[in-house]
């Protein structure tokens, strides 16, 4: 594997990109660095990242300064590397977690999110936790881990890594998204909630979010390529924003039943 580095020339600090309409999450991504390892079969970035290999950018001081500028607006934020990379998966080969705790240190209000479906977690266990960050697992049953997340770490690595994070005194949170229909999916996701249930303490939850599968017409020929994936096993319909998603009754069924 062979990471590049270089001048980022666009803007760092961008708003999460929700469907027209909808509700806005609140959440901001702060790139600064793409390209990810793995091959989840329903990621977004197979449509539009040209190339898998990681790129890191060096011009950290332009990313401090949109940051300077969005504080002065924004009462709130949240942000995270997570959107064109997992924030953690380079993370042995780089150690780029310093250079996050780096840039946070200078913003005490705003979050940082390292968002990941990794179970690289050392480097940040060589650290004192900060307040303001906050360390998320992207997690689903290991029987659709296995069958649409290829080459992620597998649930009993994550469960670990969030344990040790959650030991040394981090703040966690939990991504269930996307939730996925699944031959027996109330028994997987029941058994997922009762592993989790074993490991975390509810004071170290900072937040723990819900998203169904949804995904747009460009991803329907890449999600072809996964030969194991069942994600066209379950009924999808194309929505209002031209995102195909479950009928809205196995929807609200699915979400009531996790939540």
């Amino acid at each position: 594997m062979k990471i590049q580095k270089e001048e980022f020339k666009g803007n760092f600090f961008k708003e999460c990109p929700c469907s027209p309409e909808a509700v806005s999450c609140g959440y901001y991504n702060i790139n600064l660095h793409t390209g990810c390892p793995y091959s989840c079969s329903y990621c977004i970035l197979q449509t539009y990242l040209e190339t898998k290999d990681p790129v890191f950018f060096t011009n950290y001081e332009k990313a401090v300064s949109e940051l300077n500028e969005a504080q002065k607006h924004l009462k709130y934020l949240r942000v995270s590397t997570g959107e064109l990379s997992d924030s953690l998966a380079y993370d042995r080969e780089t150690n780029f977690s310093d250079q996050i705790f780096s840039v946070m240190k200078k913003f005490p209000d705003i979050v940082f999110e390292f968002k990941t479906k990794s179970a690289n977690v050392d480097n940040l266990l060589k650290r004192a936790p900060k307040k303001n960050i906050v360390v998320s697992w992207s997690l689903n049953p290991e029987q659709i881990i296995k069958r649409e997340e290829p080459g992620t770490a597998s649930l009993k690595e994550r469960l670990i890594a969030m344990e040790r994070v959650q030991d040394h005194g981090y703040k966690i949170s939990i991504h269930f998204d996307p939730l996925i229909l699944a031959e027996g999916w109330k028994g997987l996701y029941r058994e997922l909630i009762e592993k989790i249930g074993g490991i975390v303490k509810s004071e170290s939850i900072a937040w723990w979010s819900l998203g169904a599968l949804r995904f747009p017409e460009s991803l329907k020929h890449h999600i072809f390529k996964h030969k194991n994936s069942r994600l066209f096993y379950g009924e999808l319909i194309k929505g209002y924003d031209n995102k195909y998603r479950y009928f809205k009754p196995l929807r609200r069924e699915l979400f009531r039943f996790v939540r």
